[in-house]
């Protein structure tokens, strides 16, 4: 009963954000234009539930929605990028934290679900000689320097955990530079000639999906930059510092792709280098989808042919046995 009371006052506060954000989208936008955005934010939810089918016209919907924020951002914060210095010099890096491969359990591992240590192993296992540096709340002070007015709004309820796990990525990739990825990948190839070989490298697959303005053309859950292309992730986390400077709530649970977008727009460079990215990990969001069925290693084999990096996620259970056989998960868990 408890649970439930909890999901629908979850649900209430849901759609109260989501109606404070489509009225402030109509006062840089317009009504209908605003209505659209929720519109195609309830597309969204749908399709997590679908399997994520994306009809034509959903599609199409999607990418009305992408245009009308970026208008939004830019009627709003237009004279903040076209002033924003991105040649700026950048300070010195500390040569101990290049290169690292950055991962965030905010609890520790010790208290992270079964599937995220497996995740994270996996991730050790293919970083080659990097090191692989797990951010807690414990910790993670001692790697970026986050404002002390973000921390107050965290602790007025403001800026969740979520903002600042965004917040937390482009900070680290700003000082350091290295790879983020988040802590649900399983990684079953070497991450070095993959992510380490170019100066600014995500996940990339064309024209993948269009839930979000990056369409398959970057990932914010796999971002990774060597040391002097650092400023394209300072941009970003500058951009991000001044939204919630002058904001009190999320406009779009996809902002930061929105971010990243305006960073490729408004600087030359920064596009280029994103355009530069080679298409990878093709089959991604493929082994989540099977987790529960019984294993088959020709499946395994088709999946991790061109493939590597796996999205899964903690937040649903899968069966370990289906039909009296392991279940991919069953063999994930067990690290084989």
């Amino acid at each position: 009963m408890t649970s439930g009371h909890s999901s629908f006052k979850r649900i209430l506060h849901r759609i109260g954000e989501e109606c404070r954000s489509t009225a402030e989208i109509a006062r840089f936008t317009s009504w209908p234009e605003a209505l659209e955005t929720f519109r195609a934010k309830v597309d969204i939810q749908v399709m997590n539930r679908n399997g994520f089918k994306e009809p034509p016209s959903v599609r199409k919907r999607l990418i009305h929605k992408h245009e009308i924020l970026m208008k939004y951002f830019e009627k709003r914060y237009g004279s903040f990028y076209r002033n924003y210095d991105f040649g700026a010099p950048m300070p010195a890096s500390d040569p101990a934290l290049e290169g690292k491969i950055w991962v965030c359990w905010w609890q520790g591992l010790d208290h992270a679900p079964l599937i995220v240590q497996r995740c994270v192993e996996s991730i050790r296992r293919n970083a080659g000689n990097r090191e692989v540096i797990v951010i807690t709340d414990e910790n993670y002070e001692q790697y970026v320097h986050i404002p002390h007015w973000v921390k107050a709004k965290q602790e007025a309820g403001i800026i969740t955990r979520t903002n600042l796990s965004d917040l937390l990525r482009l900070s680290l990739l700003a000082e350091h530079g290295g790879l983020w990825l988040d802590s649900t990948f399983y990684c079953s190839g070497p991450l070095e000639e993959m992510a380490f070989s170019k100066p600014l490298w995500s996940i990339k697959r064309p024209d993948y999906l269009h839930c979000s303005i990056a369409q398959g053309y970057f990932a914010g859950y796999s971002l990774a930059c060597d040391v002097e292309h650092r400023w394209i992730f300072r941009a970003i986390r500058d951009f991000f510092l001044e939204y919630w400077k002058t904001s009190n709530f999320m406009v779009d649970y996809l902002m930061v792709d929105y971010m990243i977008a305006l960073a490729q727009r408004y600087d030359e460079q920064a596009g280029r280098d994103f355009k530069a990215i080679e298409p990878n990990n093709p089959q991604c969001d493929e082994l989540y989808k099977v987790l529960g069925e019984t294993f088959d290693e020709g499946i395994w084999q088709s999946l991790s042919n061109d493939t590597s990096l796996f999205k899964l996620t903690w937040k649903q259970s899968f069966p370990e046995e289906c039909r009296g056989k392991q279940t991919f998960y069953a063999r994930l868990i067990e690290s084989n």
